[in-house]
């Protein structure tokens, strides 16, 4: 498999995971490195506006430096009319940074998101690149829906936050899949003991800035996120499913974090080439 994958061509999976997709950045100028190219890359959430910037020509280090000059203060900011965060940061980074159309990137980019009320999964490969990736980062409570032809759509790690089964039909090359998806066991701090005072308990309700019951939120749709990963993987294996270790206290909103997860990203590839971990994997236990 590592002769097959020094060929000089791979197929590229990257999984959603909020802040903890700036390891696929580290991991994109490792496999630059390698001498390896992405023949087609398949991404969600997150990941989709690191593959966006990718795809649209530039290279790993350009990419970190697009990625690091954000301001995650204003990236992010709350749309005023539905307390939700509205899609300003990720238009205009893609508007400065990457093309206007899938037809015009250099490498072909799948990108899934879902119809809301019509429970379907879309899968964007063509058409204007800027709805596409704004709706596969709208996660569910936090953004708001994606108006497109019509439909109102959310983040597509509903459906497939580890999109291994997109490449496919993309490349005949090897696949190579990075998941930096948080672990579904954590701990969220809820067996704490109770703050006396009744502004004590509402100040509880905040944990790195981030409201509990978000972090329930978020936690729950890891483990169901978790379960659909392991059928989709079962059914489309990739050659190397490459997991990044990202300290358990990464969180995907430590946006602040970017060297921290760039260089996790760079030493995994590093680290499993060297290894000779590059081989077909099996999900026996999925």
């Amino acid at each position: 498999m590592a002769d097959d994958l020094r060929s000089g061509e791979i197929g590229l999976v990257l999984s959603g995971g909020g802040a903890r997709c700036f390891a696929h950045v580290g991991a994109l100028q490792a496999i630059e490195e390698e001498g390896l190219r992405v023949s087609a890359i398949a991404a969600n959430s997150s990941a989709a506006i690191i593959a966006a910037l990718y795809a649209s020509g530039h290279d790993a280090r350009s990419v970190a430096n697009i990625v690091r000059g954000v301001d995650y203060e204003t990236f992010f900011d709350a749309d005023g009319s539905t307390g939700l965060i509205g899609h300003d940061g990720v238009e205009a980074l893609l508007a400065e940074h990457a093309v206007d159309t899938f037809e015009q990137l250099t490498i072909p980019l799948a990108v899934p998101a879902v119809d809301i009320e019509l429970a379907e999964m879309l899968v964007f490969t063509e058409g204007p690149l800027s709805p596409a990736i704004c709706a596969s980062n709208a996660f569910p409570g936090l953004f708001t829906p994606v108006e497109h032809k019509g439909r109102f759509l959310l983040d597509g790690g509903i459906l497939n936050n580890f999109p291994v089964d997109l490449i496919r039909s993309m490349t005949s090359r090897p696949i190579l899949a990075i998941d930096v998806r948080p672990s579904p066991k954590r701990s969220l701090g809820l067996d704490e003991e109770e703050a006396g005072s009744f502004l004590g308990k509402i100040g509880k309700l905040f944990t790195h800035g981030v409201p509990i019951t978000i972090d329930i939120l978020m936690q729950a749709y890891t483990i169901t996120q978790t379960r659909l990963v392991e059928v989709t993987v079962a059914m489309h294996p990739p050659h190397v499913w490459l997991r990044p270790d990202l300290p358990h206290d990464f969180e995907t909103q430590d946006f602040s974090r970017f060297d921290d997860g760039f260089g996790v990203g760079y030493r995994s590839v590093r680290t499993a080439v060297e290894r000779g971990d590059f081989a077909p994997l099996t999900t026996g236990d999925a």
